[in-house]
């Protein structure tokens, strides 16, 4: 598939991943005190809330990641109770990777125009992850973004974009980024806010949508 102009001059700048690298931005993350405080904060509410068999703490938990991470949920009491019939605070501890896919899609909550089910995947990913950030790594589109562009310029791994979005091959294509780039020292958080941070860098909100559908 052509490379965009565009794609091409931001890939010219994207550097290699490393220790370093890795350090550099983890710095830059934990020193912006919007971004930490944020992580904090959530950080503290899910250690005060740990499970989710109370529909209201599980309510608090949702509306908080909903408010600081916008991730779009617009019936959060919905998915509440959604949650709290999985009953996956088992799942969560074990690592079970399958709660992912079963907090995302199941809960009835539809887009208007077209009456079909949302897959609420970036959010599972987030609440999960918050729950064992040992085991969870977080999804958005700016970590879309920098995995695709790393395998475009790196090739240290072969994965369609659609793949991102199925947990099991996320998971596994962030080990053959961590094994292809020697990264085992840093824990799956520093590597996901590594992520976030650089791909919000090299992709931000204002860079013209590109087409990184792969073959």
């Amino acid at each position: 598939m052509a490379v965009t102009t565009d794609l091409r001059e931001t890939l010219e700048h994207i550097k290699k991943p490393s220790t370093e690298l890795i350090d550099k931005y983890i710095k830059l993350f934990n020193n912006d005190l919007g971004y930490k405080c944020t992580d904090d904060a959530i950080n503290k509410l899910f250690s005060v809330f740990p499970n989710n068999n109370e529909v209201e703490y599980i309510l608090l938990k949702i509306s908080v990641i909903n408010d600081l991470y916008s991730t779009n949920i617009f019936a959060t009491f919905k998915m509440a109770e959604h949650i709290q019939k999985l009953d996956i605070d088992r799942m969560l501890r074990v690592g079970n990777l399958d709660v992912v896919s079963q907090i995302a899609t199941g809960h009835g909550i539809r887009r208007k125009k077209t009456n079909t089910e949302l897959n609420l995947y970036s959010f599972a990913t987030k609440y999960c992850s918050k729950h064992n950030q040992d085991i969870y790594a977080i999804y958005d589109s700016f970590v879309e973004k920098i995995l695709i562009a790393f395998k475009r310029k790196f090739k240290f791994s072969d994965f369609k974009r659609t793949d991102l979005k199925d947990f099991r091959k996320f998971k596994r294509i962030l080990d053959e980024f961590i094994k292809h780039f020697d990264l085992q020292n840093h824990s799956l958080r520093e590597i996901d806010n590594f992520l976030w941070i650089y791909g919000k860098e090299k992709f931000p909100p204002s860079y013209a949508r590109l087409n990184t559908q792969n073959k």
